[in-house]
C-alpha cells in the first residue's frame, strides 16, 4: 500500500517537490518518526509480529517486510513509541474502569429513586464484580460413590473381560 503523492512548494527557491505522504516525517512528531514508522509501532503495540506490523504499515509484503520489521524493532525511537502506546492503552483502561463504576453507581441511584430495588441490587452487584470484590467459585460434587476397584471391575466387564484386573497397583 503506497501513500498518495502531494506537491510541496518551496516559495523561497521556487521549486515544487513531489513527496509520498507515508514516507514524510511530520513536524509535530518530536521523535522524527515517519508515518510508516508510527504505524509500525501502533501495530506492534497491538501484538502483531515484526513482519506483519511492517506489512500493515505499508512496507513491501513478504520477506522484505520481515527484514524491515526486524530492523524497525531494533530502533530505540520505535521501541520508545511502542512503550508509550502501551502505557497510554493501560491508562485508558483504568479510566474506562472508573467511568464504568461511576455509570453503574448512577444507574443504581436512579433505580433506587424509582423504587426498583431489584435493579439497584443488580447494578451494585456488577459494580462489585468490576471492582473485583467478588470471586466466583465453581464446586464440583462427586455423585459417584464407587471405589476405584469397583470402577475398574465395571470397565473390565464393559470391555468383555469377566475377570478382575490382575495388577491392582494401577488404581
Amino acid at each position: 500500500m503506497r501513500g498518495y503523492r502531494r506537491n510541496r512548494i518551496d516559495l523561497r527557491k521556487g521549486m515544487v517537490y513531489h513527496t509520498s505522504m507515508t514516507d514524510q516525517k511530520t513536524s509535530s512528531d518530536k521523535k522524527g518518526l515517519s508515518v510508516k514508522e508510527r504505524l509500525y509501532a501502533r501495530y506492534k503495540a497491538k501484538g502483531f509480529s515484526n513482519g506483519k506490523s511492517a506489512e500493515l504499515a505499508g512496507y513491501k509484503a513478504g520477506t522484505s517486510a520481515d527484514k524491515q520489521g526486524y530492523r524497525l524493532s531494533k530502533k530505540a525511537d520505535i521501541q520508545d513509541e511502542v512503550s508509550r502506546i502501551l502505557a497510554q492503552q493501560e491508562t485508558r483502561s483504568l479510566i474506562d474502569r472508573e467511568t464504568h463504576l461511576d455509570e453503574l453507581a448512577k444507574l443504581r441511584d436512579k433505580a433506587v429513586d424509582t423504587g426498583q430495588i431489584g435493579s439497584a441490587v443488580t447494578a451494585e452487584h456488577y459494580r462489585g464484580k468490576v471492582a473485583n470484590l467478588y470471586t466466583e467459585k465453581l464446586e464440583v460434587s462427586n455423585t459417584n460413590k464407587e471405589s476405584s476397584d469397583e470402577i475398574m471391575l465395571r470397565i473390565s466387564k464393559l470391555l468383555g473381560n469377566d475377570e478382575e484386573p490382575k495388577d491392582k497397583s494401577l488404581h
